[in-house]
This record gives C-alpha cells, structure tokens and sequence, in this order.
C-alpha cells in the first residue's frame, strides 16, 4: 500500500512485499555514468541538483516502504488496546464479547514484534550468523545510524509487556491459560502451514 502510493508497482508474496523502483535507479545510474569522475571526487557537475534529489527521493522513498508494514502492525494494535481499555470495565462484569474478542485480535498483532525478534535470534544462533536480528526494524534502525537491534529489542520488549498485559490484566482468569496453549498451537501450526504450504502456493 505505502509503495503503491508513492507510485511504484508491487508485487506481495508469502513472506514480503516487493516494490519496482527500476525506473528511478535507472535515472540515478545515468547521471552517475556521465559524471562519474565528479560524483566520485565530489566535485561540481551540471546535473547535480537533478542527482542528489533523485538520490534522496531514493532514500527517502525506501525508508517510507520500510516503515510501512511496523508503522501499520503497531497502529492496529494501538487501536486494538483503545478498544480494549474502553471495554476494560464492561469485561470484568459481564465477560467477553465478540466485539472484544476482535479488540483482542488487533491488540496482539503487536506480537509480529515479539515474533521477528526471536525468530531473528534463534535463526541466528541456528546458523551461527554475526547478529541475531533481521526484519524491517533492523534495516530502520541501520537507516538513522543505530544499532541494528536497537528498534528489534524495543519492539520486541514492548510487544512482549502489551501481550502479558491483554492475557493476564483484560482476559478472565479461566480463559487466560486455553488462550495461551491454543494460541502456541494455532501460532506454530499457521506458520508452518502458512510458510511451508498454503503460502508458497497461493502467493509464490
């Protein structure tokens, strides 16, 4: 969607989304194959101007695709705990409703924070690589000079508190432990169906 706004064409697959800015880069590779020399000694050239805004369009573009997808997942579960704090009062006296059962959906799609970081973690252990984190997050957080897992880890963190929060401050008591046990269930089962069967499949 934010790809698609900004004039590019998309294409969404199983596990990411790509977006076609060749048209751009091919204007930035042809104004850097004629004054190659200047650009890379930093001296003046005629097209500059025209270079270094295509450049920062460049930039700036990738970084609002990048912050597309976080930006939307924590919004929704931003909207999912205003609905729940309102309901808050309303649950403890007369239980769950399906409209706060749908709040409770969109509060926990902060879990797509808790899930990258371990996932990232653990495939870096696995497979022993130099950093265990990964994601859109990573890639922000490289873009304004952090360190890769600074946005991963705070996410991660808050995403974990707001999940403990949903099951053990908004969820009646005798729901809490089923909600979790069908939860790690129905989560390890939907990616392994998602990403290994139904995903490749539907969304090569």
């Amino acid at each position: 969607m934010m790809a698609e706004s900004l004039g590019y064409d998309s294409t969404l697959h199983y596990g990411s989304m790509n977006y076609d800015n060749s048209k751009l880069n091919e204007e930035i590779d042809s104004i850097y194959s004629e004054y190659k020399f200047q650009i890379e000694n930093d001296l003046s050239f005629p097209e500059q101007r025209l270079f270094n805004k295509k450049l920062d369009r460049l930039y700036a573009d990738d970084l609002k695709v990048l912050m597309g997808g976080p930006v939307q997942t924590l919004l929704t579960g931003i909207l999912g705990l205003i609905i729940l704090g309102y309901r808050k009062a309303s649950i403890e006296e007369n239980g769950m409703t399906l409209l706060d059962w749908i709040a409770v959906f969109l509060s926990l799609f902060w879990l797509r924070e808790v899930f990258n970081l371990v996932h990232s973690f653990l495939v870096g252990i696995f497979y022993k690589q130099p950093d265990f984190f990964g994601g859109d997050e990573r890639y922000i957080s490289e873009y304004y000079g952090l360190y890769p897992g600074t946005l991963p880890i705070i996410l991660g963190i808050l995403g974990l508190l707001i999940t403990l929060f949903v099951i053990f401050r908004i969820l009646p008591k005798a729901l809490q432990i089923p909600f979790i046990v069908s939860g790690l269930i129905g989560g390890i089962s939907g990616y392994i169906i998602w990403f290994h069967v139904v995903g490749p499949f539907l969304l090569p």
